[in-house]
């Protein structure tokens, strides 16, 4: 239904007689929110889509708008953007909305088709109080029977449904992922736009870009920067194909648009990840990554097992790759260290909420698979003495751990480790649930 400005003023002066609730107070504008998402339609911003759109007429936010001007255009007053934010409920601050996000405009209905209130229904009367039951005497009830052996053995079985980590944006879009395939490195940072010549940018801070207008780049295009880090092995591997898994890029931060030259562009940072932009960064078209969904409570016991064949083991971790591929140079001195350097972790370890690199690639899974992580039991027999039939527990495994497969390439794959008991490290063994 469309608005009609005389209904408008009018439905204005009446809802002014009558009590209302007290208004949302407005937060402070601040520093531009950090938790940015990428919404079903392509757009980047920190509000939600809203509930029933087809309901209002709705307006979709333009570069530059702010929810006063919008106010102005559609209440003729600016002033009333509190109004505005009220029955908006999406928009998180108001100080801060985003290219195609959608503001809401209520309806208003014309006075011709206003209807007058309903009578309030008469109450009905209330049922005749049925008569007292005499009272009776307790009957003793029947001892209960003893539990079978049955019963009493299924008394002591429970599963234990285990709360998993929840897939963020950070995990889909800032885990890094394997490619044996070449990734083009035509278009990448130049520079940071800053006339201290500094190479680190953050959100929402801006960089030079390699190509311009006459290489295809518009303004508007969002784009991912990655880095190469190292080619990532797997040690247990028997062929050489079985070993290299690919290069790791790790995934920095996405990067929209601004302004297109013919020979160069300028980009801004809409989102780092746990890296800054650095000068050399590649940058990719951004495509949206879609899981199926998955139950977020799922049993879980060190005894489980799996049957579906699908194997695979735990190569590496993202922690240790934060520090490759970065164009930054420093002294490499470490102030109170003898010698000035500490060894860096080789593969790295990770708990509930890391990313781990698996050697398990497309041919054997996809993303959004689920893999229980085992490791088998080590006896090590210079703190004890173990029995001679210890022997037996050769083999034998438990369960420490789950992940979950974000992204899936030739030869290896990233996951997100939803559950871990214990710290995730290189040759833990992982199978498909």
């Amino acid at each position: 239904m469309r608005i009609y400005l005389p209904a408008l003023l009018l439905a204005s002066t009446v809802l002014a007689q009558s009590p209302q609730a007290p208004p949302k107070a407005a937060p402070q504008q601040g520093p531009p929110p950090k938790n940015l998402s990428v919404r079903p339609d392509g757009h980047v911003t920190a509000n939600q889509d809203p509930v029933n759109p087809e309901k209002f007429d709705v307006y979709v936010v333009k570069k530059g708008d702010t929810l006063s001007g919008i106010s102005g255009d559609v209440l003729k007053n600016p002033r009333l953007w509190p109004q505005l934010w009220e029955q908006n409920d999406h928009i998180i601050n108001p100080h801060w909305i985003y290219p195609d996000d959608k503001i809401l405009i209520r309806p208003v209905t014309v006075l011709a088709e206003a209807k007058p209130p309903e009578p309030e229904p008469e109450p009905a009367p209330a049922p005749p109080t049925p008569p007292r039951r005499p009272v009776q005497a307790p009957v003793p009830a029947p001892a209960p029977a003893a539990p079978s052996p049955q019963s009493a053995e299924r008394s002591f079985v429970f599963e234990d449904r285990t709360p998993v980590s929840e897939v963020k944006f950070d995990d889909l879009y800032c885990s890094g992922f394997l490619s044996t395939s070449p990734v083009p490195r035509n278009l990448k940072v130049l520079s940071k736009f800053d006339a201290s010549g500094g190479v680190l940018a953050t959100e929402p801070e801006y960089v030079y870009l390699s190509q311009g207008s006459t290489d295809g780049i518009m303004a508007g295009s969002v784009y991912e920067a990655i880095r190469p880090t190292k080619v990532l092995t797997n040690p247990k591997g028997r062929t050489k194909v079985d070993r290299e898994l690919g290069m790791h890029y790790l995934e920095v931060g996405q990067l929209r648009v601004v302004l297109a030259q013919p020979q160069f562009s300028l980009a801004r940072v809409l989102h780092s990840c746990g890296d800054a932009v650095d000068v050399g960064d590649i940058l990719i078209p951004f495509k949206p990554i879609v899981l199926p969904p998955r139950e977020r409570s799922r049993p879980f016991s060190p005894t489980m097992v799996t049957t579906s064949g699908v194997k695979g083991t735990v190569v590496s971790s993202k922690s240790v790759l934060l520090s490759f591929g970065s164009a930054f140079k420093a002294s490499g001195m470490i102030p109170g260290v003898p010698g000035g350097q500490l060894a860096s972790m080789e593969r790295g370890i990770a708990s509930t909420g890391g990313i781990v690199y698996v050697d398990v690639g497309q041919d054997k899974a996809k993303p959004g698979d689920v893999f229980i992580v085992y490791r088998n039991l080590d006896l090590d027999k210079r703190l004890y003495s173990y029995p001679i039939e210890a022997a037996k527990l050769k083999g034998t495994r438990a369960a420490i751990g789950e992940l979950i497969l974000l992204k899936v390439g030739e030869r290896g794959s990233t996951a997100l480790v939803t559950y871990a008991s214990d710290a995730l490290a290189l040759g833990d063994a992982v199978e498909r649930r």
